[in-house]
């Protein structure tokens, strides 16, 4: 990925976040499984229960960008577009107006203050976040749909339970 490549996609963005949160989070899953020494079964349940779940918090974490307390988050809204990141609600910013955009004229410019501030007006007062959202709910669905193999223990509740923390996140 290049920084400040207004040229990409939502596809390319899903895998940017497939190779990098989701396989952290994937990875996580199913090294508990090994280390359990369960059955391959089990470890590529949970491998696709990590996966599914990274994907959710990092759209719900790229969502938090535009929406999140900055106090609480440790840094500004619009801290990715600064520094040149395109992230799932920008993306669909830039699907919707195409021509007239200030993600783009952010990126051409670097002209921060103005059209940072537009980029996340428009952002915020659309149905962009709302539907980030019931994106990463269905990846968060696909999470805990994935742990339906496993018995129905305390430990298996307790994964679905992390997939619904994520969504409930706010900073």
């Amino acid at each position: 990925m290049t920084a400040y490549d207004y040229s990409q996609t939502t596809a390319s963005y899903f895998q940017r976040i497939g190779g990098k949160t989701a396989s952290l989070f994937a990875a996580a899953a199913e090294g508990g499984a090994i280390i359990s020494e369960t059955s391959e079964a089990w470890r590529n349940t949970l491998r696709d229960y990590g996966e599914n779940l990274g994907m959710a918090f990092q759209i719900v974490d790229d969502i938090l960008d535009f929406t999140g307390d900055e106090e609480a988050m440790g840094k500004p809204i619009g801290s990715d577009l600064i520094q040149g990141t395109l992230t799932l609600p920008s993306l669909l910013l830039m699907e919707r107006y195409p021509e007239d955009n200030p993600v783009k004229r952010l990126f051409r410019n670097r002209d921060r203050e103005e059209h940072l501030a537009q980029a996340i007006d428009m952002v915020v007062n659309s149905d962009i976040i709302p539907e980030s959202y019931q994106i990463a709910h269905d990846f968060a669905d696909r999470a805990s749909s994935a742990l339906d193999p496993l018995p129905a223990v305390a430990a298996r509740a307790a994964l679905a339970e992390i997939a619904d923390y994520v969504l409930a996140r706010r900073s």
